[in-house]
């Protein structure tokens, strides 16, 4: 009984500590509550003290402002509580028994408003903040998107997250040629524009940063570094929002945000968020990756965007490319192939993180689901070569087995066809291919491909 009297205390002293107006006090005590979040046993008396007020406590510490300190060591001091608090909250919202209880307090306070004005903070400028101030806004802003992305896991989060547009004296307004301004952006375009951005990517580690041990340049290598090794690491600090991005879709807001057509005077095919983002799939930062694998996984989950996926996203190469190894493969292999899956050679390396391996195998499986018509385009796309080099190396099952699915998909022949058909398809096609390309082009007369989805 006293050991809980004594506990109590304890919450009791680091709930006013939270609270003091002296700035190594509350540093103190946001590094604390970060040490005592990993333990199961502290994080439910962390949500519970005091009906909440200790938490409440914690989540205005993550929006602490050390800007106005005169002295260099204060001012260093304040800037790392917000740190603190971020992290700690990230812990919280997805560790243990207690993480759906955080998440709910979370929305109740209207997190997601405060980490918008976080996250939309200007970078310190380097003529006037220290370094170690310049790494601490990039570690804050790392936490926050982090936090944004545990917060949009739910259905809720996602809305909130979705629903929200800046006031316009809080966008620095552009003035345009005509003497216009441009309109206020929504927060999520405003949050894809930075995350697009590689002003933002610091120091970025690679091989040539640790030529003086090769095992360690081996290990410390941009592309050979892990998902969780990134996840706190203040490099790429809009690294999250690819997460964000693949759990707002849940909701259709989220859908129409990211495929939703947008054109300019000189465009005659409007160009989608989604197709901005693509790219991504080929950076070096493997927390980019998992998150944009993740996002297309989701977007296959619409039936009726696969002809456009397919056709004119043309999707399939970058679900190949990641799976692409460096096996090398012959000219009949090739053929029909997107060049990036075989240019690289033996110099091409395979994704290594078994969760974003996952989602794009995943996608496949979606894909093919779709109809006919879907599977007999991933067959023109040789989606069958790349599954069959990278099943051979696979060392996770469960992606192992969701290779074995496509590749049923895929091989089948389709019903009411001749045996071998599927194969013969894909020859025949590629026969068209080849003569076509030196054969006359008619001008006008039907050529209706038919209904997409009227063949499964």
């Amino acid at each position: 009984m006293e050991t809980g009297n004594d506990d109590s205390q304890l919450y009791k002293d680091l709930q006013g500590f939270l609270m003091s107006e002296r700035v190594d006090v509350r540093k103190a005590a946001t590094e604390a509550v970060l040490q005592i979040s990993h333990e199961e046993d502290h994080r439910q008396r962390l949500l519970d003290h005091d009906s909440g007020i200790l938490f409440k406590a914690l989540i205005r510490n993550a929006s602490y402002d050390g800007s106005d300190f005169s002295s260099t060591a204060q001012e260093e001091a304040a800037v790392v509580i917000p740190v603190n608090a971020l992290q700690a909250l990230v812990y919280l919202s997805s560790h243990g028994k207690t993480a759906n209880q955080c998440i709910d307090l979370l929305l109740e306070s209207q997190m997601i408003s405060r980490l918008l004005e976080i996250v939309l903070s200007p970078e310190p400028q380097s003529s006037k903040a220290s370094a170690f101030v310049q790494e601490s806004w990039r570690s804050k802003i790392n936490f926050a998107v982090a936090l944004m992305a545990n917060l949009t896991r739910t259905e809720q989060g996602a809305v909130e997250m979705l629903g929200r547009t800046l006031p316009e004296e809080a966008v620095t307004a552009a003035q345009l040629p005509d003497g216009k301004t441009l309109k206020v952006k929504p927060t999520m375009e405003l949050l894809l524009d930075r995350y697009l951005n590689p002003a933002f990517v610091h120091d970025w580690p690679s091989s040539s940063d640790k030529e003086k041990d090769d095992d360690e340049a081996e290990k410390g290598a941009a592309g050979d570094l892990t998902v969780e090794e990134l996840n706190s690491k203040p490099f790429d600090p809009y690294q999250h929002f690819s997460a964000v991005l693949m759990n707002t879709i849940q909701v259709e807001q989220g859908r129409n945000f990211l495929l939703q057509l947008h054109y300019t005077t000189d465009q005659e095919e409007g160009t989608s968020y989604f197709q901005r983002i693509l790219p991504q799939i080929k950076s070096a930062n493997p927390v980019r990756r998992q998150g944009t694998a993740g996002t297309i996984r989701n977007i296959c989950l619409d039936r009726d965007s696969s002809y456009w996926l397919l056709n004119v996203v043309q999707v399939t190469k970058y679900i190949l490319y990641p799976l692409a190894g460096p096996e090398e493969l012959d000219v009949d292999d090739k053929q029909g192939l997107h060049p990036d899956l075989w240019l690289e050679g033996p110099d091409k390396k395979r994704e290594v993180d078994v969760t974003t391996r996952l989602y794009l195998v995943e996608s496949i499986l979606l894909l093919c689901s779709t109809g006919r018509q879907s599977r007999e385009k991933l067959r023109l796309d040789r989606v069958y070569v790349i599954l069959k080099g990278a099943d051979m190396v696979e060392e996770s099952e469960q992606v192992s087995e969701c290779i074995d699915e496509c590749v049923q998909y895929i091989r089948r022949d389709e019903e009411g066809t001749a045996e071998g058909s599927s194969d013969a398809s894909v020859a025949n096609a590629y026969k068209r291919i080849v003569t076509s390309s030196t054969a006359s082009k008619q001008v006008g007369g039907d050529s209706n491909d038919g209904d997409y989805d009227t063949v499964d």
